[in-house]
């Protein structure tokens, strides 16, 4: 994450307004509410079962899980945010963290989540934080990510023309660079189209 101290600003400074800005669904997020949902039957998880959620904002999609009897952690680099999550999620542990950096044991999840949040880092640190995530993962574990996320090159470079002025650039990543990078730590990568924006990827160790 190029500026961490720049990305922590601009969400506490988005916190407050953030929901009601996704719901809207404009620009990148069209869809948000309804990729989140698609995503949630890809991740089997079972009643009793640990979910973290990294960068869980004020805990939307992680709610969705909880629905199905899982128990959630949250992690976010916004203090704002957490703050949020903490009046809407009272029960839920929170701390302050990132992909890069999670405040958590060795082997004290049994899943992953996060949404909209992996583009912020750098395509050189996707390796890194795969290797963070599944650090805290117990044996058996995956990790779910949902964000703006394409098949390939073309399918971003029709998104981007589609959206025109609406389009914001950012490090959206393409399902071959994630693949690879999965690759790198040892991880089966399987790849979902949630729209012609949104993808969802499936993290799992390879057996050996």
């Amino acid at each position: 994450m190029a500026d961490l101290s720049e990305t922590r600003r601009e969400f506490d400074l988005w916190a407050d307004s953030y929901e009601e800005d996704v719901r809207k669904g404009l620009g990148v997020l069209e869809g948000h509410d309804q990729s989140l949902a698609k995503a949630t039957g890809l991740l089997s998880v079972k009643p009793g079962q640990s979910i973290l959620d990294i960068g869980v904002g004020t805990g939307a999609f992680a709610a969705l899980f909880e629905e199905r009897g899982a128990k959630v952690t949250g992690v976010d680099l916004s203090l704002r945010m957490l703050e949020l999550a903490k009046e809407r999620h009272p029960d839920w542990p929170l701390f302050d963290g990132h992909f890069l950096a999670l405040p958590l044991a060795d082997s004290t999840m049994d899943a992953a989540i996060s949404a909209f949040a992996f583009h912020h880092l750098e395509t050189a640190e996707r390796p890194d934080a795969l290797r963070e995530i599944f650090r805290v993962l117990r044996r058996g574990g995956a990790f779910l990510l949902v964000d703006i996320l394409f098949t390939d090159q073309a399918a971003k470079d029709l998104a981007r023309h589609r959206l025109g002025d609406q389009w914001e650039e950012e490090n959206y990543a393409v399902f071959p660079d994630i693949a690879r990078a999965a690759a790198e730590v040892g991880l089966a990568a399987a790849f979902t189209r949630l729209s012609d924006l949104h993808g969802a990827v499936l993290f799992e160790a390879r057996e050996r």
